[in-house]
């Protein structure tokens, strides 16, 4: 897959360069045949090749609640959202909230470009969304996060 980066509060610069090449390196290596519902296969792809290098599975936000991130790995938290353009909010928050709470120095959020966020289902996040919509929420999400938009080759 072909990745786009936005560096959103100098994220690029916190998050170590070996991590985020990492990342870069596992969706680089992802081209499923682009068609509905390949967006769980995707996911897997993804979440395997992460474990791989060391990321951790879901991580809770906090002991008490069972609301989680999709991993975590020395102070970085990792959000890959590849569903409705709702859950990207709630992502956010959570990765936010790790960072007041002195858990995470730095986020990353992987999501799809909107070319192939519209080939695997209906109102699906985009990272073209996420990025226009981010400075909406200057005061709120104060965090570094590096925002990571993957593309099927075949779409371009």
């Amino acid at each position: 897959m072909i990745t786009k980066l936005y560096n959103y509060r100098s994220g690029e610069s916190v998050v170590p360069k070996d991590q985020l090449q990492g990342v870069c390196n596992i969706l680089s290596s992802v081209n499923p045949h682009v068609r509905k519902n390949t967006v769980s296969e995707i996911r897997e792809v993804i979440l395997s090749g992460l474990a791989i290098q060391g990321w951790s599975g879901a991580f809770r936000i906090d002991v008490a609640s069972k609301i989680t991130i999709s991993s975590y790995k020395d102070g970085i938290g990792l959000c890959l959202q590849t569903g409705n353009i709702s859950r990207i909010y709630a992502d956010l928050l959570k990765l936010q909230s790790l960072y007041l709470k002195g858990k995470i120095k730095a986020g990353i959020i992987i999501l799809p470009q909107k070319v192939l966020a519209i080939k695997l289902a209906s109102n699906m996040v985009s990272y073209e969304r996420l990025v226009g919509e981010l400075s909406i929420f200057n005061q709120v999400i104060s965090m570094p996060l590096v925002i990571i938009g993957f593309n099927a080759e075949e779409l371009l």
